[in-house]
């Protein structure tokens, strides 16, 4: 949910009259309007959250991170203010002060931008961000290119006051650089290999479970390849769940352990969502030692994925 801002749903926390699309099955919580307006502010509360985080989700969790360019896609809209969403929707049910109570409360934990999400595989394959097809060494020698670079930009930058500004942004690059060498690696056997792009369809749920009309079949067909490619596009190359799958049920790879990025994530995250500071306001204290490792452990995962697609697909 809301790209882990919350631990746990309090939707059983809502008696059954809170519901408002029972027939609904595979929607997102609506509560009903009567039931919220009359409902206590502790309900109010939750039915809003609720329905909040099941239509939009925190940028830094949830949304595609263009390693070419830098920043974040939004590419299915946004980015949306919660306090806007929120006061849309509900304005008319329930007291405003008891909205931006809320509306702060998921400002705190996620900011002003979020962004939709997208429930089933986007079909919005977009060629301006495609991925060149060549040699299947290539997306781990671009990753070491690409560290390396980082590297010599921050051992040229002298100026004490600039020098803290490189390191921030060179530690959040790297976690671009591992997005993108996940990004092309898993493109280039779905590309080269048409078993990997049928199990993709066969047995990953975001494509197994889309509902499609008899009357598409043959379309559907002729651009199956371009709607996996577009999958990929408005992916979250850090979400491990969502990654591992990928590589699991797809390429019928296990990734290394992602534990070593947990926390260069959070930070990344203070980096790029909140100018450098913790949620406290505190400035983030990172040196160059903790770049180092950082390079090191992505480089290591890099080439432990890279392996074990080598070992599955060409057999050494």
């Amino acid at each position: 949910m809301g790209g882990h801002i919350y631990e746990d749903s309090e939707l059983s926390n809502l008696p059954p009259e809170a519901w408002g699309n029972v027939f609904d099955a595979d929607g997102p919580f609506d509560p009903e309007n009567s039931w919220l307006e009359g409902a206590s502010k502790d309900d109010q509360l939750i039915a809003m959250r609720e329905w909040f985080l099941g239509r939009y989700c925190d940028p830094a969790h949830e949304t595609p991170y263009n390693g070419r360019e830098g920043g974040y896609l939004y590419i299915h809209g946004g980015p949306y203010n919660p306090s806007g969403e929120l006061s849309g929707r509900f304005s008319k049910l329930v007291d405003g002060e008891t909205i931006e109570e809320l509306a702060n409360e998921l400002s705190r934990k996620g900011g002003d931008e979020w962004a939709p999400v997208i429930h089933y595989a986007p079909d919005d394959y977009d060629e301006r961000y495609d991925l060149d097809h060549g040699s299947p060494h290539g997306p781990l020698q671009r990753l070491r290119t690409r560290i390396g670079e980082l590297r010599m930009t921050l051992s040229l930058q002298k100026d004490a006051t600039a020098k803290q500004q490189v390191v921030q942004l060179v530690y959040s690059a790297l976690i671009g650089v591992l997005e993108s060498f996940l990004w092309e690696t898993a493109q280039h056997w779905i590309e080269e290999r048409e078993d990997v792009l049928r199990r993709c369809i066969e047995k990953h749920p975001a494509f197994r479970d889309q509902p499609m009309k008899l009357g598409n079949v043959f379309v559907e067909h002729a651009k199956i390849k371009e709607t996996v490619k577009g999958y990929l596009q408005t992916m979250v190359w850090h979400r491990w769940e969502q990654v591992g799958a990928l590589y699991r049920v797809g390429l019928e790879v296990r990734l290394p352990s992602v534990k070593v990025f947990e926390s260069p994530l959070s930070i990344r995250h203070h980096i790029v969502h909140r100018s450098g500071n913790d949620m406290g306001g505190l400035p983030i204290n990172i040196v160059e030692e903790d770049v180092e490792r950082l390079a090191n452990d992505v480089e290591a995962f890099a080439k432990a994925t890279a392996d074990a697609c080598f070992e599955k697909f060409v057999g050494f």
